[in-house]
């Protein structure tokens, strides 16, 4: 899909991935490759000229977590941006688990419509769904025995009457007859519609109004490119529209297109569709579109890496942990931020002090012991968390009585305070040569 898009931007991306920390001419480079392969993509101007513009900005004006490179970074930004005009997230098929689930196709003459049908029969089908067919479709001649065919494939009934030019009566008919014969899905296919035909406009949203559909889907031709926005417009003013399939993907110089001027509409983009096999249908998810479009192996491991990152302490919270001041919440805090990692070594490496040298005899912060600590300090006043307050006999007490766990548990997440602040004022005074915090130069440690 979109494979001239995606040798374009992987190209242009190329430069980044093979070469060192890419300075302000490399950006502007990708800036501009970037911005030719979506406009030969027909993505619209202003869209593209945003998407690009943000990618070189933040490349340089985001702060960089400690410990992440410019690279990596770099590559985040560009997936984020290129996800974030595709629409941001995947939206699944939601199918009533307890009732009949009714979804009305619609679309232009020529968007593949009824072939769509019957690729999204087959989708839900394998699924373990009971799926039928309407079509009210009498404009189109053939239409009726089109969609007969291709159901027959997939052994799914198909409802019609291509002598009925009652369409409204024909979709209502439809339903009755397969919410009588326990089906769990119903597909109506509309006639073809376009945005000026505005008796036909009024024909879908009165089959919409008399069967009640749990979803709309707008079926939308790449091959539209920008153009697809103002269909989609026109449509979802007529009825509520709920999602959008785009078809024929395969091979559209103007796939780029039809997919931003959808996702600008604000209508969730379901299905990608391309080739004429019934097969070829799959969900839309941007996050992973993206990644094959720019080229990017591991780019789930990537996202998650830049993630963890921008998590870790700021530089600013780092030097105060330099001066030994570290309060039970800053622990707490590191907990939550790290406990899920399944990485006691790098979550350590983040505590001021320990990093390569971290002695594992010294602290005991299995994930047994983190769960027990992160459920004790939950127990803790704010003054408690911040240090502010010293924990006397009294407080343990209530502490441990608080948060279900025994007085010694509590005294030893003490001990265990105490151990790390303890290292932390040792290697302030450079004890344990050679540690340093990510980011911060050697010489602000004193």
């Amino acid at each position: 899909m979109l494979g001239k898009l995606g040798t374009s931007l992987h190209k242009a991306i190329s430069k980044i991935i093979r070469g060192g920390p890419p300075d302000k001419e490399v950006i502007k480079e990708l800036k501009n490759a970037m911005l030719k392969a979506l406009l030969e993509a027909d993505v619209q101007f202003d869209l593209a000229a945003n998407v690009v513009n943000e990618v070189e900005r933040k490349s340089f004006e985001k702060e960089l977590p400690d410990g992440l490179s410019r690279k990596k970074s770099v590559l985040s930004i560009i997936h984020e941006e290129l996800t974030k005009f595709l629409g941001t997230k995947a939206y699944p098929l939601n199918l009533n688990p307890d009732r009949p689930t009714i979804i009305e196709l619609v679309g232009i003459q020529g968007s593949g419509k009824t072939t769509t049908t019957a690729k999204l029969a087959k989708y839900i089908k394998k699924r373990g769904k009971k799926v039928a067919v309407i079509t009210v479709d009498n404009f189109r001649p053939g239409a009726y025995e089109q969609l007969q065919q291709l159901c027959d494939n997939i052994d799914v009934p198909v409802y019609g009457d291509p002598d009925n030019k009652n369409t409204v009566k024909i979709a209502t008919d439809g339903v009755k007859k397969f919410i009588d014969e326990k089906y769990n899905v119903i597909l109506i296919d509309t006639a073809g519609r376009h945005k000026e035909e505005k008796t036909l406009l009024k024909e879908m949203k009165e089959i919409s109004e008399k069967t009640k559909p749990d979803e709309i889907i707008l079926v939308i031709d790449a091959n539209l490119g920008q153009t697809a926005y103002e269909q989609a417009l026109a449509f979802a003013q007529s009825t509520k529209i709920g999602s959008i399939i785009v078809t024929k993907m395969d091979g559209s110089a103007k796939g780029g297109g039809s997919l931003s001027a959808a996702a600008a509409t604000k209508v969730p983009i379901k299905f990608l569709a391309d080739g004429e096999d019934l097969d070829s249908l799959e969900e839309f998810n941007p996050t992973s579109f993206v990644g094959r479009l720019i080229g990017v192996g591991d780019l789930e491991g990537l996202l998650k890496e830049v993630k963890d990152m921008e998590a870790l302490p700021s530089k600013e919270e780092a030097m105060s942990m330099l001066s030994g001041k570290i309060s039970y919440r800053q622990m707490m805090e590191l907990l939550d931020s790290f406990g899920s990692m399944g990485s006691l070594k790098r979550m350590m490496s983040m505590i001021p002090g320990l990093g390569m040298s971290f002695d594992e005899d010294m602290l005991d912060l299995s994930k047994e012991n983190m769960k027990r600590f992160k459920v004790i300090m939950s127990s803790m006043t704010d003054d408690e968390l911040d240090g502010k307050t010293k924990l006397s006999s009294s407080r343990i007490q209530r502490i441990a009585k608080g948060s279900g766990r025994s007085i010694n548990e509590v005294k030893e997440l003490i001990s265990q305070h105490k151990t790390v602040t303890a290292l932390v004022k040792r290697m302030r005074k450079g004890r344990r040569g050679g540690m340093q915090i990510p980011g911060i130069p050697p010489g602000l440690l004193g």
